[in-house]
């Protein structure tokens, strides 16, 4: 009998990574991935969908045995809980509207910044811009159309996220990457569960050397650019 693991997923899609669960073809980089991680370890996965801060705080309960959903590997993160090997290597970006003007930071002087609530992203931008006017929101999708409407100057995003967003909104595009800000998405797992994490980074590994993985990701990112 196969066993069951339950994964934590963003209600927000972080669209190439996975589409909205809900929708009609529930699709994306991490679906493919973790398909194939399961296929390789006979496991039945269970999705369970909420906002990021919930599936997070679940994930760090044990309510969840993964959340593989872009979640950004921190130290701070790895004190609380356990991380797969790395499984994309991406960077923090500023989307505007297109003819808009980015060449350093000091070019954010008085804009008005989007960020997502509980991301990397959102403690960057609090951290590098305390003087800016900000506007939070729960989705990346609201971000966006207010970019779209003039509601704000620019957002900052992952760059994978942008991505998705820019095949979407013709007229916005990457200002400047930001500087320091090079990451990795990992599968997160509850603090301790080592068995699991071994488990998977075997078969991640081996995905790897097997040309699988290298597939899944010209599939998604052929026309995205991550850095």
């Amino acid at each position: 009998m196969k066993r069951i693991l339950k994964i934590g997923l963003d209600s927000a899609a972080p669209f190439p990574l996975h589409s909205d669960y809900n929708s009609s073809l529930f699709e994306g980089f991490e679906v493919d991935m973790i398909a194939a991680v399961a296929e390789l370890l006979d496991l039945e996965l269970h999705y369970e969908v909420s906002l990021w801060a919930t599936i997070l705080e679940k994930l760090y309960k044990g309510e969840l045995d993964m959340i593989c959903s872009a979640v950004t590997m921190t130290s701070s993160r790895q004190m609380i809980l356990e991380f797969s090997k790395p499984y994309l290597q991406f960077q923090l970006c500023a989307i505007v509207q297109r003819g808009a003007v980015l060449t350093d930071l000091a070019d954010f002087k008085n804009k008005r910044i989007g960020i997502r609530i509980a991301t990397e992203a959102e403690k960057y931008v609090m951290s590098q811009f305390p003087s800016n006017p900000t506007m939070h929101a729960e989705t990346n999708n609201e971000l966006y159309k207010k970019l779209v409407a003039g509601r704000i100057d620019v957002l900052i995003d992952d760059s994978p996220i942008a991505g998705g967003f820019l095949h979407k909104h013709k007229a916005l595009e990457i200002g400047m990457f930001m500087p320091g800000t090079e990451s990795q998405y990992a599968i997160a797992m509850k603090k301790g569960d080592v068995t699991l994490k071994d488990k998977i980074n075997e078969a991640l590994e081996l995905l790897t050397q097997n040309g699988t993985y290298d597939m899944i990701f010209k599939k998604w990112f052929s026309n995205i650019r991550l850095v």
